[in-house]
Formats: C-alpha cells, structure tokens, sequence
C-alpha cells in the first residue's frame, strides 16, 4: 500500500469514530421506550420459562409413569415366559405318559388276547360234561315208600 492509502485509511476511521461520538446518548423519551420494550422482552421471556418449566415437569411425571408401567409389563413378560416354559414341561410330560399309556394298553392287550388262547387250549382238553340221565331220578327216594 502507498502512503496516500495509509493516509487515507487513517482519515476514514477517525472520521467513523467522531461521527459514533458525536452522535450522543439518546433522550430520555427514547431511553424509557427502550427500556419498556426490554422489560415486556424480559417478562415474555420469564412466561415463557414458566411454561417451558411446567411442560418439563409434567414431562418427568409422564417419564415416571412410562418407566413403572415398563418395568410392570417386563414382570408380566417374565411372568409368562416361566408360564410358557411350565407349560411346555408339562406338554411334554403329557406326550411322555401318552406313550407309555398306548404302550401299556397295547402290551394288556397282548396279553388278554394270550390268556383267551390259553384258556381256549385248556378248554379243549378238558373232558366233556356228562349230560344228567333218568336213571339218577329214578333211584331217589319217596317218602311214601319208608
């Protein structure tokens, strides 16, 4: 840069600066506005922390709800998860002694079936009954004879 720019730059600025001093405070009817303004600034700001602060606490009461609502409805969870697992124990019990019911059953039935062939062998070499004849009628005694 050349002198004359320097010069001229040095110019600028004190000339801003004595136009900014100049200028002087502002009046009083202007100062009151001012501070008017940034009162109602200040007290809008204030409702609005009011609120902004209520909104946060009804927030946390809801928080604390949801949290004991979550922590009833993982007990349930839990709660059915050991229903499940007994109830599948107990399917498995069920399927376990229906096996061995049918197996049961089918051996009785082996075994019934057995003796009536056993008792149908010994029904086949037993003698015949012999059928009652007249004679044995004939040898009774009446009373009338003695």
């Amino acid at each position: 840069m050349t002198r004359s720019g320097k010069v001229l730059s040095v110019m600028l600025v004190l000339f801003l600066g004595l136009l900014g001093c100049a200028r002087g405070p502002l009046s009083p009817s202007a100062q009151a506005e001012r501070i008017r303004s940034l009162e109602t600034k200040c007290a809008k700001l204030e409702d609005d922390y009011r609120s902004v602060a209520a909104a946060r606490d009804q927030a946390r009461k809801q928080l604390a709800a949801l949290e004991a609502e979550k922590a009833r409805l993982q007990k349930e969870l839990a709660d059915k998860e050991v229903i499940v697992k007994e109830r599948d124990a107990l399917r498995q019990q069920i399927a376990a002694r229906t096996n061995e019911r049918d197996h049961l059953k089918l051996r009785c039935d082996r075994l019934k079936k057995g003796l009536q062939e056993l008792l149908g062998q010994d029904d086949a070499l037993l003698p015949a009954p012999a059928a009652p004849t007249a004679a044995s009628n004939n040898t009774s005694v009446s009373p009338t004879q003695s």
